[in-house]
């Protein structure tokens, strides 16, 4: 078969996309888990799980792997008022064979926070640009969190 939109993308099988894309979400995952483990959020609690049944619609050009999406539930709650929290999603999207956008697509839901990704960038191994962009990526969300949860907080305190 000779349909780029059916082959894959880059010399890789679909398959092999999305377990690039799999080693992308785990690095990811560990480069948060990095941060996240700083005194910086020390008031919050964090956790990151798969959530692979998740349904968003892939953006234009992307597709969801047949194995499930691509995504990481973030749970950001706050150790002093347990009812204070957010919940956000971070998904790797693969790109359609045939598509004119970026190998892989890191994208937090409801906002316009991505991270595009080449498969030079990631294969054979994350290369040390990478691995940057990366780190700032999650640390742009990080912060955005730890202010978000700061207002949530400021409004429960304001409360009493």
């Amino acid at each position: 078969m000779d349909d780029e939109l059916l082959d894959g993308r880059g010399g890789l099988t679909y398959a092999q996309l999305d377990d690039a894309a799999r080693t992308l979400q785990a690095l990811l995952v560990r480069t948060a888990e990095r941060q996240i483990s700083r005194p910086l959020v020390h008031e919050f609690e964090v956790l990151a799980d798969d959530d692979p049944a998740h349904r968003a619609d892939p953006p234009a050009g992307y597709r969801r792997p047949a194995a499930g999406s691509i995504t990481t539930l973030v749970q950001a709650r706050s150790r002093s008022a347990s009812e204070v929290g957010i919940d956000l999603r971070v998904t790797v999207w693969p790109a359609l064979g045939g598509a004119d956008v970026t190998d892989l697509l890191i994208d937090r839901e409801g906002t316009d926070r991505r991270l595009e990704v080449r498969l030079d960038e990631l294969l054979p191994e994350p290369g040390e640009s990478l691995r940057h962009r990366l780190n700032d990526f999650v640390a742009r969300q990080v912060s955005s969190v730890v202010a978000e949860l700061n207002v949530a907080m400021q409004r429960h305190l304001g409360g009493r």
